[in-house]
């Protein structure tokens, strides 16, 4: 799995690219280094380039969603295909983690704007 970053408006962008499954522990490390580094504390996952989400994705969104309220942060997701939609679904993560149709929504949701 890979994951790109970017920040964009004090909003952390971040897209893993590739099966979100076991194996994938160190994209959660890199991705709170990267956070914490540059500071930002809300961030969107862009699920866009995720065809599919095993425990070990569902652990990354809700480790990285713990650690994001912890840091007074926020995590909200966005672009996930129907699928990963229903494993968020069936395992309730969608209630506690805001997901999005798309990135611009999200991205107004945690800028404290109204939903474009």
């Amino acid at each position: 799995m890979r994951v790109e970053f970017q920040i964009r408006d004090g909003v952390g962008i971040i897209r893993p690219e590739g099966r979100f499954v076991t194996g994938c522990e160190a994209a959660l490390e890199s991705t709170r280094n990267y956070l914490q580094e540059t500071g930002i504390a809300k961030a969107v996952l862009d699920l866009s380039q995720v065809p599919y989400i095993d425990s070990t994705g569902l652990a990354f969104v809700v480790e990285l969603h713990k650690w994001l309220s912890s840091c007074e942060g926020q995590l909200v997701l966005t672009n996930a295909n129907d699928r990963v939609r229903e494993v968020l679904r069936l395992t309730r993560i969608s209630e506690i983690v805001p997901t999005f149709d798309n990135a611009e929504d999200a991205e107004c949701e945690l800028r404290g704007e109204v939903v474009c």
